[in-house]
């Protein structure tokens, strides 16, 4: 899959899933105005969430290095379009994307509609276990993504703000998919899987 295939399906996804997530807003009765806001506050508050978040996950992969050799080993088949790497741009524009696309579907569509159903608590969780479901990861990755889906869903039913959740979401992305890359090639793993079938 060549590097213009996977940018052009990221936007394409993009687009689908913000217009699913506007049009489940809409659904729930609420005026397609007040789904995202842009306010400088909000911005600096998503930048701050994304810059503890990385902090964090950082932290945990420097201190415990062989838990995060293995999360980036099993992670290997979801992310084989990482095998050819991409540009940094690229990362940046799928990282946007997903902050972007998933927090419109997830959080401001499903959490919101599901929410004045069953209540915000089962709304969180909900939308947080289809969230991790679509990443289609390992059962331990997936279990990550979960918790960070619930850690989204929480700041989004406190503050109200889409805005938040889809820069901290975009920007901590960057930092995830931009190790996660570096990571697979410096331990070529993709060319350890390439081996048996070379033999």
């Amino acid at each position: 899959m060549t590097q213009r295939t996977i940018l052009m399906a990221q936007t394409f996804q993009t687009i689908a899933f913000t217009a699913l997530g506007a049009g489940l807003w809409y659904w729930s009765g609420r005026p397609l105005e007040d789904f995202l806001h842009l306010n400088f506050r909000e911005a600096m508050l998503g930048l701050l969430l994304a810059g503890v978040m990385i902090l964090v996950a950082y932290a945990a992969f420097r201190t415990f290095p062989r838990m995060s050799e293995k999360l980036v080993r099993s992670q290997a088949g979801t992310y084989d379009f990482l095998r050819n790497r991409l540009s940094f741009p690229a990362v940046v524009w799928i990282a946007i994307c997903a902050g972007v696309n998933e927090e419109a579907l997830f959080r401001a569509g499903l959490q919101t509609l599901a929410g004045d159903y069953i209540g915000p608590v089962l709304a969180i969780l909900a939308s947080s276990a289809l969230f991790a479901l679509v990443h289609l990861a390992k059962p331990v990755v997936s279990a990550i993504i979960f918790a960070i889906g619930i850690l989204f869903g929480v700041i989004y039913e406190a503050t109200g703000s889409l805005l938040i959740v889809m820069i901290g979401h975009a920007v901590y992305d960057i930092f995830a998919l931009a190790y996660l890359q570096d990571e697979l090639h410096r331990l070529r793993v993709f060319d350890d899987e390439a081996e048996p079938a070379a033999s």
